[in-house]
């Protein structure tokens, strides 16, 4: 099954957004004036806000299975060090529960200190020594201290009410002769705003998880013991464990339901960045990972511009990026840190990351060229038509095949492991390296998801996500639903182009069997020949456009 945590937080997400949606399409539907229904849209944005606020803690104890029982319950000195610690900083001791998943996480959710709820699941106390849960229950009490669902909530609003005078300054703007120009003027700075302060609110989301890692930090006198637990619930799944295990223990999906905020330990898109780094590193006397290979496992995270980029728009810092952060925090307090990542990078990644971008948008750069060669060519008559928009595919359509013969290298395909592969920083979504992985197939995508088309093969030194890519989504869905869970359990033959964005993955090209059987994704050769025939056509289309304009 997916993580309850994340189905609840789509549940929450869907029923408010659900409820907006109505709200505003309700005020468009009536005859009231703009300005008069600009107002009852922002007092039913903040009514609606104040509402998720009041209701989704309760909502999310009813769909949440959580068990709540007293922290004594543990055995331990769990639930001594949990009230040594509310002692401390004046806290009221949270009402404390545990999930029964084997995901490794903790979150928080309630309306404000007073009635705080504390979870954890069994996996975090699985995996965790007493002293890493109290680390990771100190970093949860630290949002509970720094009150982050009133200041979330709040924050999350200002996005709502920016959209609601954006849609009814159009709205205004676009009925009105006299004002119509400066309210539709106001209505786009009104969207700009609105994308702007979405990246407000994840960017202040992230700086409270690191106040909160630093609140742990400094409670617990040790920066280590959050890092330590941060690098076991990220790369948890690396553990050598047997495969069925393997495949139960997904990264955990817990995140921010506005007034609720579930405040997990990492983003449900990122939390998982590092996690199929390296089985071969974790020992199981010392329960600890290799030094070496983990902090491999994190230069991307701290050094490839890609990662800066995929951090906008998570609601949590990278992985790694909190761990060079209680690395800074470690040497303030005396401390040598548990993972001394090294401060520069031996070279510049900023160059490999322009040109990225540029073939990146190799298809938009190139229909824009086509379409200013048209007018320039032929001006902006009807005759002209013709010539422009076939320059205008021609030129998507040319660049689009640039950005394949980028993005898939071929006959450069090379035996690699997957600790070597995660290793590797001068990679992105565009930039790869071809590679030839040789391992067991030991679970699918998602896990539990019976349709997932991906597959997760494992070798000796740690496993990886294999993306299935088809031409159509369709042949993806069909392909996990009838045939993946023929490849469980198979040592494969796996070749194709190993990516990360954030995380790490190998999109697929071949897929051989024990048997010899080869299992081929399509998706290279359609953009590949797609573009060509794209561009033939196109170049007939401007043959044509030029004899109109000859014949005119």
């Amino acid at each position: 099954m997916l993580n309850l945590a994340f189905r609840s937080f789509m549940v929450l997400g869907a029923l408010f957004g659900l409820l907006f949606a109505i709200l505003m399409a309700a005020l468009a539907a009536t005859d009231l004036p703009s300005g008069q229904a600009l107002w009852i849209g922002l007092g039913g944005t903040l009514a609606l806000a104040a509402l998720q606020f009041a209701v989704s803690p309760y909502i999310l104890q009813w769909i949440l299975r959580i068990n709540w029982m007293e922290p004594e319950q543990l055995g331990g000195s769990i639930a001594q060090r949990l009230r040594d610690m509310c002692l401390h900083k004046s806290l009221p001791v949270p009402r404390f529960g545990v999930i029964e998943d084997g995901n490794p996480n903790a979150f928080t959710f309630g309306h404000y200190p007073g009635d705080a709820r504390l979870v954890v699941t069994r996996g975090l106390l699985d995996m965790l020594d007493e002293d890493e849960v109290g680390a990771v229950i100190a970093h949860e009490l630290g949002h509970i201290k720094h009150w982050d669902f009133v200041v979330m909530t709040v924050a999350a609003t200002v996005p709502l009410i920016l959209y609601v005078i954006y849609r009814f300054g159009i709205r205004w703007g676009s009925g009105s002769r006299k004002n119509g120009a400066p309210v539709l003027a106001v209505a786009l700075t009104a969207w700009v705003a609105y994308i702007i302060s979405e990246y407000i609110v994840l960017f202040l989301s992230r700086t409270r998880e690191y106040y909160a890692d630093q609140f742990s930090s400094v409670l617990t006198g040790s920066p280590n013991l959050l890092a330590s637990s941060l690098v076991k619930i990220a790369y948890g799944l690396a553990r050598a464990e047997p495969a069925a295990q393997q495949q139960k223990q997904g990264a955990v999906s817990l995140v921010a339901a506005g007034g609720s905020k579930m405040i997990g330990i990492f983003d449900p898109k990122f939390g998982n960045s590092m996690a199929l780094s390296s089985a071969a590193s974790y020992s199981a006397t010392t329960h600890t990972y290799d030094s070496g290979t983990t902090i491999n496992a994190m230069k991307w995270d701290i050094w490839n511009p890609w990662a800066i980029v995929a951090e906008l728009s998570s609601s949590h810092p990278l992985p790694a990026k909190r761990i060079r952060h209680l690395q800074g925090l470690s040497h303030l307090m005396g401390e040598r840190p548990l993972y001394d990542l090294p401060a520069r990078p031996s070279e510049s990644y900023w160059d490999d990351f322009a040109t990225d971008v540029f073939f990146q948008y190799m298809p938009l750069l190139g229909l824009l060229a086509g379409v200013v060669a048209g007018l320039a060519m032929a001006g902006a008559s009807e005759q002209a038509a013709v010539l422009t928009v076939a320059l205008a595919v021609g030129g998507g359509a040319l660049g689009n095949l640039v950005r394949v013969l980028f993005a898939y290298p071929k006959n450069q395909f090379k035996s690699a492991n997957v600790a070597e592969l995660v290793s590797e920083v001068k990679v992105s979504n565009i930039r790869c390296r071809p590679a030839v992985l040789r391992g067991r197939i030991i679970g699918r995508g998602i896990p539990g998801l019976y349709w997932s088309e991906d597959l997760v093969i494992q070798d000796q030194t740690g496993f990886m996500v294999m993306d299935y890519r088809q031409p159509l989504r369709i042949f993806e869905f069909l392909f996990g639903l009838f045939r993946a869970d023929s490849f469980q359990g198979q040592d494969v033959v796996a070749q194709g182009w190993y990516r990360r964005y954030p995380s790490p993955y190998l999109e697929l090209w071949r897929v051989q069997l024990p048997d010899g059987t080869i299992h081929t994704c399509h998706n290279w050769a359609y953009q590949f020949w797609g573009s060509i025939v794209l561009t033939v056509l196109a170049a007939f289309g401007v043959l044509a456009g030029i004899g109109v304009l000859l014949s005119g």
